[in-house]
């Protein structure tokens, strides 16, 4: 992976090229990443679940010798074809100095321009939310994105009474009624049964099948260890609500939510979340992350009824007319 420089002065990237898995793995040991997308468990298990997949995080060499990484991920495709994304699954990535600390949005944006118009045929960058909302990447297409944040630096219990009192109260119900919310000791073993929820789940919804495969969760579960866990809310120690939540150094993310919908009225969901605040401000992180729910108007005000604010952000992608040609006749000919 090597791209040549363009532009001038100190701010200009010079040149990229490929990070060693090894020292990657060791500068996230060393110094986490504030995103679990933006760490070597979340490219080594989409490696893993899907041969298309390839580790590629990026160097982005600056003129005045100074250089940022940067987490990918290449798809190889037919004829020799490379796709780039940071990250697949419409998941983010960041930009790091040497020595762990994030990047400033000025030279993650010279970063970010540089891979977007460099590399392979195709690719896809998605800032970080939480520190790169603001960032813009001219001449290539982009896409709005919103996500919601609670910010639970200040302790959970003062998250908590900033919940709409109505969303509060409902948890306390569900704890009274008898649903208890807990994290599974060990996740492998969860993974059936929670992926056995999410089927269920998403056969009510429009698409009718989850949007990641087991094979990815086990994947994550794997590669992903301590800082990845399982949530069940159970009733008569059933299983009627669950999450998969990911740990960054600075966020949990809420990366998955399934319910039993003829268990709604318990309003496990509510309880759910409480526990999941009260673990963020645990783990010591600042941002408990839910995800995007675009399109999805009953969601985002559950959320907003949670404490969650809105944060927008956008998806950067750049295609090469010939590569763009190519999947257009491809398209046709299906």
């Amino acid at each position: 992976m090597i791209g040549a420089a363009s532009g001038r002065g100190e701010n200009a990237v010079r040149r990229i090229t490929r990070v060693p898995m090894e020292e990657w793995q060791a500068s996230d040991a060393a110094s986490p990443a504030p995103t679990f997308f933006a760490r070597p468990g979340w490219a080594r298990a989409l490696a893993s679940a899907d041969p298309r997949f390839k580790v590629s995080p990026a160097r982005c060499e600056f003129a005045d010798g100074t250089f940022v990484d940067v987490p990918l991920v290449a798809e190889r495709g037919r004829l020799g074809w490379t796709e780039y994304s940071g990250l697949p699954l419409e998941t983010y990535t960041i930009a790091r100095e040497r020595g762990g600390a994030l990047a400033t949005p000025e030279r993650a944006t010279e970063a970010f321009r540089a891979i977007v118009r460099r590399l392979g045929q195709r690719c896809r960058i998605t800032p970080w939310p939480a520190a790169y909302a603001d960032i813009d990447i001219s001449d290539c297409e982009n896409r709005a994105r919103e996500t919601s944040l609670i910010d639970v630096s200040g302790g959970a219990e003062a998250a908590i009474d900033r919940m709409e009192g109505v969303v509060r109260r409902m948890a306390g119900q569900a704890e009274r009624r008898g649903v208890v919310c807990a994290r599974v000791a060990d996740p492998v073993s969860a993974v059936d049964e929670y992926y056995a929820m999410l089927t269920a789940a998403a056969a009510r919804w429009e698409r009718g099948r989850p949007s990641f495969s087991k094979a990815l969760l086990r994947a994550v579960v794997e590669y992903g260890g301590p800082d990845v866990e399982i949530w069940f809310a159970r009733f008569e120690n059933a299983p009627i609500a669950g999450g998969v939540v990911l740990f960054g150094s600075e966020e949990l993310m809420f990366w998955s939510a399934a319910m039993l919908s003829e268990q709604a009225t318990l309003r496990p969901s509510n309880a759910l979340n409480v526990a999941l605040i009260r673990r963020a401000a645990e783990r010591g992180v600042r941002w408990y992350n839910l995800g995007s729910s675009e399109g999805l108007p009953g969601v985002k005000r559950f959320k907003e009824g949670l404490g969650a604010f809105s944060v927008a952000y956008k998806t950067f992608e750049r295609t090469s007319a010939l590569y763009a040609a190519y999947r257009k006749l491809r398209a046709k000919k299906k």
